[in-house]
């Protein structure tokens, strides 16, 4: 490697850590119009804008045709985020993983626009690359630190060809959902939701890396939205204190002038484990987008529908808030507001199509192909909504969910007044009714044991009844993830006051909140989570069962005391084990009623009932360590 090669690249990674790492570089997605809509999503912590300014500043970074290179994660960041059609726009003409195997054909006539994490697997496919490459140029924009190590390395890889042009850090390592909702994805969600059965108890290799993967996506929420916050986590959560630890470490300790954003004011971190509210994934959701993903499941934006009436090519839709008008307003609308605005787009839909059979002159013809596109577009949606609303609806009727669901409500709710005999004897006669499935027998026992935890006696009786059922036979890990249920997420494990049953005053809001009653019958659940926003943004957050990070206890008092004085702005809620569509709800509509403080949620996944038993489960399968279970 020549001398001066590596100074060209010593010089470029130094312009690069002075200039890059301590600013948001978003000029490039546009003209000055861009750079007012840039500064105007940092200010709203917007995660859907900002994600989407970094990959039209990578795309658009030089001009002709180009191949844009990925990895598996920010293949589903970027396929999330923006549409095959929006890449050809901006003349990307070929998308390639470069941690996929097999022949790959040379495109010399394309500029490669690389977008991949800074790993070590990855630096070294990318150096493969450069050694031999099959495109004109290399763009490179990493989603988070670069360690010098790495661009050492890259700098030797490239010193003959001179492949690279560019060479960024754009911060998105991570996948955003809704502009307050994003998730840090892990490997192996099972391993922070389910409790360490070994009998040393210590934490395996597989739990630090997952740790580390979750300081990596939580620092690039960080720089992405150009805040350090301050750091609190929940006592008890050995994978809440160590992820809280490794940010401190990172982000006060050995990257501060990276993380340091001025005279900002610093915002919270809260890092909750998901055993803190157990009640939430289980329950049987009404809301739009919630029901969808507890009932069918939604993967990366897309819904797979499983009925025989859908016709196989309109079995996979995709439900994105960004280019679906109707999805974007109904999300989180109940199921039964939903449908009668179903049957009112499908009542547009007929009027447009009888105005378009009629053409009978030629100012007609141009009406209507003018409208064309506009009728295609509301003829798709009308497809979708209805197929999807169908599905549900058959589900519900299928599984007698209203009546499951009003009896989940019943124990999930603080405010109701449940007698531990009288429920295990409802949910003995709705199990045995033909049409319940195992699962819903099975959300039904997790939830009457921690409702009635302290009964010892009735919770084994509930759990010897699934067994005469016959479900451990049948499905073994679901029965395994209501067994564990307690040992995962009993009152022991858990930091905040699930069931308002802590103190006298609590216990009096509760009562307060069941005498003035409910709308709907399905929905009275509150997630936890909007009690701890409650008291956070008050500051009545419990310090002991919810300290701060810090290097001294002086520090910790420090930071306690100035959020006294001011609470916070903006909150950063990040649980460990997955967060659900019912908490991002309550998060939208905390934002729309609290101006003065907003809150962004993340997580490892986006749980469904299926997928929390299924983690649940996996630490009493021998074979859990074989494969990973998919949170989304």
């Amino acid at each position: 490697c020549k001398a001066s090669d590596l100074e060209r690249w010593a010089r470029c990674g130094s312009n690069f850590v002075r200039s890059i790492r301590r600013k948001l570089n978003m000029a490039r997605a546009g003209p000055g119009s861009m750079s007012v809509q840039a500064s105007q999503a940092l200010q709203d912590m917007d995660l859907v804008k900002i994600i989407r300014a970094y990959i039209q500043a990578a795309i658009t970074s030089t001009a002709g045709y180009k191949a844009l290179i990925l990895d598996k994660e920010t293949m589903k960041i970027c396929s999330t985020m923006y549409g095959r059609s929006e890449l050809s726009d901006s003349n990307v003409m070929h998308v390639e993983r470069i941690d996929e195997g097999g022949e790959k054909h040379p495109h010399l006539e394309l500029k490669a626009i690389v977008f991949i994490r800074p790993t070590r697997e990855n630096v070294t496919l990318l150096k493969r690359e450069l050694k031999a490459p099959r495109f004109q140029q290399c763009y490179v924009y990493f989603t988070n630190l670069l360690s010098p190590i790495h661009l050492q390395e890259l700098a030797e890889a490239d010193a003959i060809k001179e492949q690279i042009q560019e060479i960024q850090e754009y911060y998105g390592d991570f996948c955003v959902i809704d502009p307050h909702h994003f998730v840090v994805p892990c490997s192996r969600n099972d391993l922070l939701v389910s409790p360490k059965l070994s009998a040393s108890n210590s934490t395996s290799a597989l739990e630090y890396e997952l740790v580390d993967r979750l300081v990596a996506g939580l620092s690039a929420v960080f720089l992405a939205v150009r805040r350090r916050p301050v750091i609190r986590y929940q006592r008890g959560s050995e994978h809440a204190q160590r992820l809280a630890d490794g940010l401190y470490q990172l982000t006060y300790r050995q990257q501060v002038q990276v993380f340091d954003f001025g005279s900002r004011s610093s915002p919270i971190v809260l890092i909750l484990d998901r055993r803190d509210d157990p009640v939430t994934p289980l329950l049987m959701q009404w809301t739009y987008q919630a029901m969808v993903h507890e009932l069918i499941t939604i993967n990366d934006n897309t819904v797979r529908l499983s009925s025989p009436k859908v016709p196989e090519d309109a079995r996979e839709v995709v439900l994105d808030t960004r280019s679906d008008e109707f999805y974007r307003k109904h999300a989180g609308l109940n199921f039964g507001e939903v449908g009668l605005s179903v049957k009112a787009l499908m009542e547009q839909y007929q009027s447009t199509e009888a105005k378009h059979r009629n053409v009978e002159s030629l100012e007609d013809m141009r009406r209507f192909m003018m409208e064309h596109m506009d009728f295609q577009r509301l003829q798709g949606n009308v497809i979708k909504h209805v197929n999807l609303m169908s599905e549900l609806s058959e589900t519900v009727s299928k599984r007698s969910l209203l009546e499951v669901s009003e009896m989940e409500q019943e124990l999930a709710n603080p405010a109701t007044a449940v007698n531990a005999g009288a429920s295990a004897e409802d949910i003995m006669r709705l199990a045995r009714q033909p049409g319940i499935t195992d699962k819903d027998r099975a959300r039904l026992v997790a939830l009457y044991c921690l409702r009635f935890e302290g009964d010892a006696l009735r919770v084994r009786q509930m759990m010897e009844f699934l067994q005469g059922l016959g479900l451990r036979d049948r499905e073994p890990r679901l029965y395994a993830g209501v067994d564990a249920v307690l040992r995962a997420a009993g009152q022991a494990r858990r930091a905040g006051d699930l069931y308002a049953s802590r103190s006298i005053m609590n216990k009096a809001k509760t009562m307060f909140k069941g005498l003035q009653g409910v709308d709907n019958v399905y929905t009275q659940h509150t997630p936890l989570l909007t009690a701890t926003l409650t008291n956070l943004s008050t500051d009545k957050l419990d310090a002991q069962a919810y300290p701060f990070m810090a290097g001294s206890q002086d520090e910790a008092l420090a930071y306690a005391a100035a959020f006294k004085r001011t609470p916070p702005r903006e909150v950063i809620v990040f649980v460990v084990g997955g967060t659900t569509y019912e908490e991002a709800r309550a998060v939208a509509d905390w934002n729309e009623r609290n101006p003065h403080m907003r809150v962004l949620l993340g997580g490892t996944a986006v749980l469904n009932s299926s997928a929390y038993l299924n983690a649940l489960g996996a630490s009493s399968d021998t074979s859990s360590s074989s494969h990973a279970i998919d949170m989304r």
